[in-house]
């Protein structure tokens, strides 16, 4: 069940303190594959971002999201693969019913900025809407 892997990763990394949960971040960023520039586009764009974060996501025949993404800031790249590792290669019905709420336990909204929270939430949001296009 997806909520349950979002509460282990909160207790997972709530062992860490303050700048170390963004250090954290920009470690995980490190790990992400470079997406390529044709899903660099407008409308695979994440609004309200403190960077520049493009999301691409598709149903596998297994009935299982694969999410891909890149961003052009480390704190922000490492904030979607934390979430996007959460969610990809699960059942796109359990995403599609998931809400923002259920993210808060991963334990880093406080760490960013109001402006780079309104990119997570979007992000989230963005991530659910893809899986709901997907359900049929």
């Amino acid at each position: 069940m997806i909520i349950e892997k979002i509460k282990a990763k909160g207790m997972e990394i709530s062992v860490l303190e303050g700048t170390d949960r963004l250090q954290y971040l920009i470690d995980i960023a490190n790990e992400v594959t470079e997406l390529d520039n044709q899903y660099k586009i407008h409308d695979n764009k994440i609004a309200g971002c403190a960077s520049n974060l493009w999301v691409v996501g598709s149903k596998q025949s297994n009935d299982r999201m694969l999410y891909k993404f890149d961003a052009d800031a480390f704190i922000t790249k490492g904030t979607a693969k934390l979430v996007i590792d959460l969610l990809n290669n699960e059942e796109v019905a359990e995403i599609s019913k998931l809400t923002k709420d259920d993210f808060k336990n991963l334990g880093i909204l406080e760490l960013l900025t109001a402006q780079r929270q309104s990119g997570l939430s979007n992000l989230i949001d963005t991530l659910i809407s893809i899986a709901k296009k997907n359900l049929a």
